[in-house]
């Protein structure tokens, strides 16, 4: 399959929604999370990831942003915007950790 970069560059956005219950789990939920990231970056895709809990059926959602409106997808880019700076994602605070 390759690479799964556009034109643009807009990595494609996998949502997990998974079971809440499981997802308080942290020694569970630091397994996924690293075995998903794992699997993204071997594979060199351009993809972003994003768990979320939710009391319904389990599922993973996929937004393509070349499929999606531009002004859909500007209100996208400021979410992940907002949420990588709120959560301090690649911004080093995680630099030092193993």
């Amino acid at each position: 399959m390759g690479k799964m970069k556009k034109d643009n560059d807009q990595p494609l956005i996998l949502v997990f929604y998974l079971d809440r219950e499981m997802m308080a789990n942290a020694d569970i939920m630091d397994i996924m999370v690293r075995q998903v990231d794992e699997s993204i970056k071997s594979k060199n895709y351009n993809i972003l990831a994003f768990f979320l809990p939710t009391d319904d059926k389990e599922r993973i959602e996929c937004i393509n942003p070349i499929q999606v409106e531009e002004t859909e997808m500007t209100k996208v880019n400021k979410i992940i915007e907002d949420l990588t700076k709120n959560f301090d994602i690649g911004q080093g605070a995680d630099d030092d950790i193993k």
